[in-house]
């Protein structure tokens, strides 16, 4: 491997020092060292997604013009929404070192001339190139494999490649084989020498192309470059992937947690200018949940979904297929066909798209059913109509709001629109739509007859998700807030939960005052359940008879994801004794699809004597002269362990001592 340039060596030096100061530098508070500063470059804009937070975080980046290098800029107010990857910018502001403080932003000429808008083009062929990078001390190929990476990209029976495809009526994926090898695109392990105490991405995504190029690999073909790197357990970060927002010449994506082909989507997805798919049912603008939108990649999900009707509409894949979206601006009865069905035989619209106006977005009602990519959604999303929320255009997120079943209605009072769905079958469904005759009481606020405004309740769920063996029993508290007006009198609502078969609500019902929250606690026996996610919803509704009325259930999601298959055996494991009698163990990673491997344990003569999170382990309690026979075990995220590997049988000795060799990917190729 070449050695990283001195430029691409300080920047590597700034990014890790950054990263671990971050959290002690309030934005706008730079010290101001270096003086006001003007620069000109490229921008660079990164979204962290922590899924397991439940959150997310930009960073922004100048790559400068005239010396490659890159300054992190720091807002005294949230950075426009618009900036995206690969525009031209000038900065002025504070610097500090690799800091600048920014005072001004100007756009003028701000597309790259040889960027790429990829929200200008909705039909595409996008090129997009994996590099596996294993690091000084954690390896990504200890975890994946190549074929298994490739599978999740491009060749399995379904695949990321096979999601855009679906989701765009084959208007854009990401083709297998650019450089036309007959082989996916997917090269490495390339082995860098930078460490994972630093979460110095873009350090190492420039050792990972270093390599790359020196292998033989043509980069500029690519519009994409996807890092697997080390699980994220084995790094220092806060992030599961990290992605450009937005594309120039081309972007970047970093994943760390492969094993998820959603993850690779959600950050493609971020390339392309999409943002989250969060939830807001109470429709207040606020969104509750970043991630909170099962239904879309864009939102917190490990199984296949489709990307939902207000992201295909952002991307052009509806306008671009005629009769897939229908503007909505008067009353009347209305058909939508399933989201995933074939725009050339479907009898109507895909997506209704209605204008709200007091808030310069948009309505999207959709219908989804559970086939195709789709065939594990969740109930919350197939029993009826969806309904988002979203801008109609560029980089923000959409929000979901709530389902329909039928008969139920969705109202918004302040732009006098009632929704109500009729009826739906496996090939359509179908609803009222009013303008100007709201009833209230609906998502959105409205009113009883005639003493106060009212708000559908809001329900909250914690943990939303929770991953556990067959039989287990798992605990949820459920949090229901009454957001009526201050004048309105105190309602008693039902609690009840559906999706799972066996569980138990501490409480059937809850009386709250007009701002009051209140907490009912939920016990679910997951015995019988098979593996795999299953949703269910917590439900707050009003059937007390007594004003005021609210017309609409506060819904509150949740989700368990059951793993009773253990991971496999740790295979090829080998063991050398070294020139102190201490004996070095090396084996091949387990798999484990849905928890992941957490834990390896080692066994000399059928005894525990160590536990490691990594594929290696040194035994140096032993004795010169003594044969031990060694296995290995492992154990995935909810304490499922596999059988144990074959053993590898070691003879210790004083001096002497092999070394182990392995085999190369992809990568090793020239061209």
């Amino acid at each position: 491997m070449p050695p990283i340039n001195q430029a691409r060596a300080a920047l590597s030096a700034f990014i890790a020092t950054s990263m671990l100061l971050f959290a002690s530098v309030a934005n706008g508070q730079g010290s101001g060292q270096g003086g006001s500063s003007t620069r000109s470059g490229t921008l660079e804009v990164i979204v962290q997604d922590d899924f397991d937070g439940g959150q997310s975080r930009r960073v922004y980046f100048l790559k400068d013009d005239t010396s490659d290098d890159l300054y992190e800029l720091k807002f005294d107010r949230t950075p426009p929404g618009h900036l995206r990857t690969g525009k031209t910018i000038t900065i002025r502001g504070q610097a500090d070192g690799r800091t600048i403080y920014v005072d001004s932003l100007d756009e003028t000429g701000s597309t790259s001339t040889t960027g790429i808008d990829a929200e200008a083009v909705a039909a595409s062929e996008r090129r997009a190139v994996v590099l596996m990078v294993d690091l000084a001390d954690a390896s990504a190929s200890s975890t994946y494999t190549l074929d298994q990476i490739a599978a999740n990209m491009y060749t399995g029976s379904r695949s990321v490649d096979g999601l855009f495809r679906d989701s765009s009526n084959n208007q854009l994926g990401f083709a297998p084989d650019t450089d036309g090898d007959g082989k996916p695109d997917v090269f490495g392990p390339f082995k860098i020498g930078l460490s994972a105490s630093t979460c110095d991405y873009y350090g190492w995504a420039y050792a990972a192309e270093d390599a790359a190029t020196a292998a033989g690999i043509d980069l500029s073909k690519y519009q994409h470059r996807v890092f697997v790197l080390p699980r994220y357990n084995q790094l220092s970060c806060s992030w599961a992937g990290i992605a450009n927002v937005g594309c120039g010449a081309y972007c970047r994506s970093w994943v760390a947690e492969a094993e998820s082909p959603m993850v690779f989507a959600h950050e493609l997805g971020h390339n392309l200018s999409m943002a989250h798919a969060g939830t807001d049912p109470e429709n207040d603008g606020t969104t509750n949940s970043a991630y909170g939108d099962y239904s879309d990649p864009m939102g917190l999900s490990r199984a296949w979904h489709r990307f939902n009707g207000a992201h295909a509409d952002q991307m052009g894949w509806s306008s671009s297929t005629a009769g897939s979206i229908a503007t909505v601006v008067s009353s009347g009865t209305y058909e939508i066909s399933p989201i995933g069905s074939d725009p050339a035989t479907a009898t109507a619209p895909q997506t209704l798209k209605i204008e709200k106006a007091d808030s310069a977005e948009f309505y999207y009602l959709t219908y989804r059913q559970p086939t195709g990519y789709d065939d594990s959604l969740s109930t919350t999303y197939t029993r009826g109509v969806n309904v988002h929320r979203y801008r109609g255009s560029g980089y923000s997120a959409t929000n979901f709001i709530k389902s329909l079943g039928d008969t139920e209605s969705f109202n918004d009072t302040a732009n006098e629109l009632t929704v109500t769905q009729v009826s739906r079958d496996g090939a359509t469904a179908t609803v009222e739509i009013a303008f100007g005759t709201s009833t209230g009481g609906g998502t959105g606020g409205g009113t009883d007859d005639t003493s106060c405004n009212t708000a559908t309740p809001s329900v909250g769920v914690s943990p939303s998700i929770q991953m556990v063996r067959p039989g287990e029993m798992v605990d949820y508290s459920t949090s229901v807030t009454n957001l009526d007006e201050a004048t309105c009198s105190k309602t008693t609502f039902d609690i009840a939960y559906s999706g799972l078969p066996t569980g138990a609500l501490s409480n059937s019902g809850i009386t709250l005052s007009a701002g009051a929250s209140g907490s009912v606690s939920l016990s679910i026996d997951t015995t019988g359940l098979s593996d795999g996610a299953h949703d269910a919803n917590i439900l707050a509704s009003d059937n007390d008879g007594v004003d005021p009325t609210h017309a609409s259930d506060g819904v509150g999601n949740l989700s368990i994801v059951i793993d009773g298959t253990a991971p496999t055996a740790p295979t090829d494991l080998a063991g050398s004794s070294g020139r102190k009698g201490k004996v070095s163990l090396t084996w091949s990673a387990s798999f484990d699809e849905t928890a992941g491997v957490k834990v390896y344990t080692i066994f000399r003569d059928g005894v525990q004597i160590g536990e490691t999170g990594s594929t290696g382990f040194t035994d140096a309690n032993t004795a010169s002269g003594a044969s031990y026979a060694y296995t290995v075990i492992a154990t995935d995220g909810v304490g499922n362990v596999s059988g144990p590997s074959i053993a590898a049988n070691v003879t210790v000795s004083s001096s002497g001592g092999g070394k182990g060799g392995g085999g190369h990917g992809k990568g090793g190729k020239k061209k």
